[in-house]
């Protein structure tokens, strides 16, 4: 993530008098990260789960009191934890504690003088960050829009907003001059029925399809010319964590060779080299054998795909191959392992 590093938010910051911080008598153990984190992803829907985590972790700095760098960074670590045994998937959230908790040591190494001046620096950088991250959708869409091109036919799935963002985009300059196959999610139906609101909203005709046409459409009708989707998380080796059913849309589409794209912000990025669908790290609940009538599947069940199947990674640093992921990684971690 060379032009979106945390440590290079820090090069136009505003002066240490325009962003006074606030002290609150909170302990660390009184305070309640995941509420916080709740919170945050409830009052503003554009949040992403990393960049929510990032936001809980400077709440949590101005909150709690700390006078040294141990304290400071063992506060993070631990809350960061915390945050991340709340929730079932906690690889999303991985990916933001640990770009914000190298963003700490990067800035916690380059400032001089007292330790109250390095902490207000990191909390008044550490809100230009977040901004940063929240504003890299935008990047996606102008990275992103140009693929889809008149005429064309787009076939997407799930609630995707960087995927939004460059079909929104490319409504815009197309004057909607193509068409868009949504992949129905009937465990989320009224999400489905929101996104296609929403792209109808904007001119865009959209087809509904069910899952079990996904092959049909792509290989008999041949009415598919690319597929665009999000992620929740994108692996160190290029692959991507996302919405369950993606990984067979890979499938199909490299088999009909369909191109690929992952619409996807740099601050997902997470280092985590998954071999396969056993190896995402956390439990999931996809098969729940049963003979209880009333069993349901998981809404919020993701799976991964693999590089070999993504054609590029569209980022708000431009089009990337899937080994680029692994580039900006190192970049940005080599120093913690070195």
């Amino acid at each position: 993530m060379a032009s979106a590093d945390p440590a290079d938010a820090t090069v136009h910051a505003a002066p240490s008098g325009d962003l006074p911080i606030r002290r609150h008598s909170v302990s660390s153990s009184n305070f309640d990260i995941v509420k916080t984190y709740r919170d945050l992803l409830a009052s503003d829907p554009d949040l992403t789960k990393p960049v929510a985590a990032i936001e809980s972790l400077i709440v949590l700095l101005n909150s709690v009191p700390s006078t040294t760098v141990y304290e400071t960074l063992d506060t993070v670590k631990m809350h960061s934890d915390r945050l991340k045994a709340s929730v079932a998937n906690p690889v999303p959230l991985t990916a933001g504690t640990d770009l914000f908790l190298q963003y700490l040591v990067s800035s916690l190494k380059q400032q001089d003088g007292s330790f109250d001046a390095v902490r207000q620096h990191l909390l008044r950088n550490g809100r230009l960050f977040a901004e940063r991250a929240i504003d890299a959708r935008v990047g996606v869409a102008e990275a992103g829009w140009r693929f889809v091109g008149e005429g064309k036919c787009v076939l997407t799935h799930g609630a995707s907003r960087s995927v939004t963002g460059v079909l929104e985009r490319a409504s815009k300059a197309l004057n909607a001059k193509f068409r868009v196959v949504y992949v129905r999610d009937e465990t989320r139906p009224e999400e489905s029925d929101l996104v296609v609101k929403k792209l109808r909203g904007m001119s865009i005709p959209v087809a509904e399809i069910p899952e079990a046409a996904v092959a049909h459409v792509m290989g008999l009708l041949r009415q598919v010319h690319m597929v665009f989707v999000g992620a929740e998380a994108v692996t160190q080796n290029g692959g991507i964590i996302s919405r369950i059913g993606t990984y067979q849309i890979a499938q199909l589409a490299s088999k009909a060779k369909i191109p690929f794209y992952v619409a996807v912000e740099t601050h997902k990025f997470v280092r985590k080299f998954p071999l396969d669908q056993r190896d995402i790290g956390f439990k999931q609940d996809v098969l729940d054998f049963s003979t209880d009538a009333t069993s349901k599947q998981p809404t919020d069940a993701v799976d991964y795909t693999p590089p070999e199947l993504i054609s590029n990674l569209v980022t708000e640093n431009g089009v990337q191959l899937p080994g680029y992921v692994f580039e900006q990684l190192l970049d940005i971690y080599g120093s913690l392992n070195g």
